[in-house]
């Protein structure tokens, strides 16, 4: 034997060399995890890039802006004019024919009627003796007795002659008529009345008075076109002049020509309906002609000032404005960027997005590395990101200017879904983004993000949609001030630029669409919830009403354990609050913490009842241990069943950690043996965890523990209550149950502190009054 000892070994040291870079990527390479963060990532570079559409350049002009500098054309450009362009157009309209449709039957019925009505003469003794219908036809209904008279003896002369019997004579004029008309058979007469009636009806409404050089167009009821010309080409009184087609034809006519003038007086009264207006076609040739015209154009050449130096931009985009003039520069400018130079204006923007993706990616894996972790989450909120900057990019142009509405929407959001560090962070990559890809101006960075910013703090915590809606009218102040203000800032040269129109206006439009995008989002919180699996104060205030179906349940078959979760939720949310944790979330998550004991409410204390059987004397240790620890996972089963949300279900789950059921285990290290030790062996008497993950779950354990084992006090003085209450809280710190959430040894004492003056509270003594006796 050694005088110093035993001599130990000496153990080989083993050199290991501190991993490369290249060792760490490989690493990182073969970590499905990071390789989904950078595939998401990059996911978010290229959906940024299209939805600020990044290839092309920024249309930077609104209404209301003052040009500082002189606004020259890049390129030679042209602008439609369009006062002249209508101008072209009511011309070509002008120009444009109407179409008649030639009906051939009228000039048979025609030679028909003057048939009868010439017989009808040549059989009367006298001008009183015609029917009123031939009087009529033959103007013999009008002007003095004389005057009818003589057409009616015209017309008599012509009709008997001393040869020829009146029947042979009718039929030698009605020969002669048909030479007369068969012109118009052909192309068609139309009198004046009728063509005022039928301009003035025309579907189109653009022509309203006779002209005789309207142009035409004749058409077959087949739709082919017979004569193209004018008005005057078709009228009955220009073709019954000596110079019309008719006209030409008198002389011609011998017999006929007798009775000229009752001949003529007899077509202009019947002769109707021959050419018929087809408004449908005239309609086609009229916006055809309207189309066809040419249009005009403004020519400005490179170099040209569009807008002087000092100049507010101050109308709308139209072609006649500044704004519309700007735009129409803007296109032709960017029809003449090559393909390279787009290129290279992606690249930039892809590269100047990496970093920032990369630099928000590794905040969130330091200080919020439970999204980052969280993959459908994560690609929820990058897709949330995504569709915001395409929203505000179209939403940011005039008359609109509705940018801030996504943007602010999606701050609140990420306030409610995850918490307000976050938000600002996305906040100020947003506001970034969109400023780069709407106007790339400084000071419109500096409205968003001023306004944004200010939309965290309401959202913090909503317990009614009131809040946020109340908020929205708070912000719409913020708003208007920012836009305000920083429109002065730039415009300081400009007289009375504080109370400029157009300064005010685009205020007032910020400030109203802040108060539309919190009423949006007041009424779209049920979405939000269930889209990022949240729970805001408003469900949670929903949850603590008596009526929710579990807690009916638990009352009705475990009222002992009702009545603890209650005493658990008072005292839990008085120690949370105590150290800024959610107050609200830890009530309502001690009302359901212990919903698993319903299904065997008989095997726990608070359930029995003085004289009642003890169902754990007939069981062993362990046995009951299952029992107990089962109403953990039955719990869970529960809120499966009754879709609890998430933030619920972490207390069901949680609030015994991996605690010890120290009663049973020391009753089954009392009766073991040397043949049954492993009976007692702890880790099958502790609960599966997992430990508390947030600071709520933890006080919810603390309040949990301290709540049960105050019960057991005969005599619940101040000072055992204090002891009792420090004694489990240092039990619970150095069994490491709190080593998984972010509790600090101050918050810890501050809620030993609560709990002490919770239960001093719940066990107050009372005046003994006279005579009173003891239960």
């Amino acid at each position: 034997m050694s005088f110093f000892g035993t001599r130990r070994s000496r153990q080989a040291r083993v050199f290991r060399p501190n991993p490369t870079l290249k060792d760490r990527l490989q690493s990182a390479v073969r970590d499905y995890r990071v390789l989904t963060q950078i595939g998401i990532g990059t996911l978010a570079v290229v959906l940024f890039l299209l939805a600020g559409q990044s290839w092309r350049s920024r249309f930077t002009h609104r209404a209301g802006d003052l040009a500082t500098e002189g606004i020259q054309a890049r390129v030679d450009f042209q602008v439609e004019n369009p006062m002249e362009t209508l101008r072209l157009r009511l011309d070509a309209e002008e120009a444009a024919p109407i179409v008649l449709v030639q009906d051939d039957t009228v000039n048979d019925r025609l030679q028909s009627q003057l048939r009868d009505h010439l017989s009808d003469v040549a059989n009367a003794e006298s001008a009183n003796q015609v029917t009123q219908a031939t009087r009529i036809a033959f103007g013999l209904d009008t002007g003095d007795e004389q005057a009818r008279q003589a057409t009616f003896t015209t017309l008599k002369k012509a009709l008997f002659d001393d040869a020829e019997s009146a029947g042979s004579r009718i039929d030698a004029l009605m020969l002669q008529y048909g030479e007369l008309m068969a012109n118009s058979r052909i192309l068609g007469v139309l009198d004046a009345n009728t063509a005022q009636r039928m301009l003035a009806s025309n579907a189109a409404g653009r022509q309203k008075t006779l002209n005789r050089n309207q142009a035409i167009k004749v058409v077959r009821p087949s739709g082919d076109a017979i004569h193209y010309g004018v008005l005057a080409d078709v009228l009955l009184q220009e073709q019954l002049r000596e110079t019309g087609r008719l006209g030409k034809t008198w002389p011609k006519l011998p017999e006929l020509q007798e009775i000229r003038n009752p001949v003529e007086l007899w077509l202009t009264n019947n002769l109707k309906n021959q050419l018929k207006l087809d408004p449908t076609a005239t309609e086609d040739e009229l916006r055809m002609a309207s189309e066809g015209a040419p249009p005009k154009f403004d020519t400005y050449a490179k170099g040209e000032i569009l807008v002087a130096a000092g100049t507010q931009i101050a109308s709308a985009r139209e072609q006649q404005g500044q704004l519309g003039l700007l735009w129409e520069e803007y296109e032709a400018h960017e029809a003449s960027v090559s393909w390279s130079q787009r290129a290279v204006r992606l690249s930039g923007t892809a590269l100047m997005l990496v970093v920032m993706v990369v630099l928000f990616g590794a905040f969130l894996r330091n200080y919020s590395p439970e999204l980052i972790e969280n993959v459908p989450r994560l690609l929820t909120f990058v897709l949330m990101c995504a569709m915001t900057v395409f929203l505000s990019c179209m939403a940011s142009r005039d008359p609109w200017r509705a940018e801030i509405v996504p943007l602010m929407a999606a701050v609140l959001i990420t306030t409610i879904a995850f918490n307000q560090v976050v938000a600002i962070l996305t906040a100020f990559c947003l506001c970034l983004i969109v400023s780069m890809g709407t106007v790339t101006d400084l000071s419109h960075f500096v409205i968003l993000i001023t306004i944004t910013l200010a939309s965290v703090i309401p959202a913090r915590r909503i317990r009614s949609r009131l809040t946020l809606i109340r908020g929205g009218f708070y912000l719409s102040l913020v708003a208007f001030f920012a836009v305000w203000s920083v429109s002065v800032i730039q415009a300081h040269d400009m007289v009375g630029a504080w109370r400029n129109p157009m300064v005010i206006l685009s205020a007032l439009k910020f400030a109203g669409w802040t108060i539309i995008c919190c009423f949006l989002v007041a009424g779209s919180l049920p979405f939000i919830e269930k889209i990022f699996d949240v729970v805001t104060d408003i469900s949670l205030l929903e949850l603590t009403a008596v009526s929710h179906p579990l807690l009916q349940e638990l009352a009705r078959r475990a009222p002992g354990t009702y009545n603890h979760s209650m005493t658990v939720a008072a005292i839990g949310e008085a120690a949370a609050e105590s150290i800024g944790a959610n107050g609200l979330l830890t009530r309502v998550g001690a009302y359901f913490h212990d919903i698993g004991k319903m299904m065997k409410p008989e095997y726990f204390i608070e359930n029995m009842t003085e004289g009642s059987e003890n169902h754990h004397k007939s069981l062993a240790p362990a046995m009951s241990t299952l029992i107990i620890i089962g109403h953990v996972k039955e719990g869970l089963e529960l809120a499966e069943e009754n879709n609890l949300p998430e933030s619920l279900v972490q207390f069901i789950e949680q609030h015994h950690g991996t605690t010890l059921v120290e009663y049973f285990y020391h009753e089954a290290t009392r009766k073991a043996d040397e043949d049954h030790r492993t009976d007692a062996d702890e880790s099958s008497f502790r609960y599966p965890g997992p430990k508390p993950q947030c600071r709520e779950t933890a006080v919810l354990m603390l309040a949990d523990a301290v709540e049960s084992a105050s019960r057991t006090l005969k005599e619940p003085t101040p000072k055992r209550i204090q002891s009792l209450v420090h004694e489990i809280t240092m039990k619970r710190l150095l069994d490491g149950q709190f080593d998984e959430c972010d509790l600090k040894m101050a918050e810890i004492r501050m809620i030993e502190e609560s709990l002490i003056k919770s239960l001093l509270a719940a066990h107050h003594g009372r005046v003994k009054y006279p005579d009173q006796r003891t239960a």
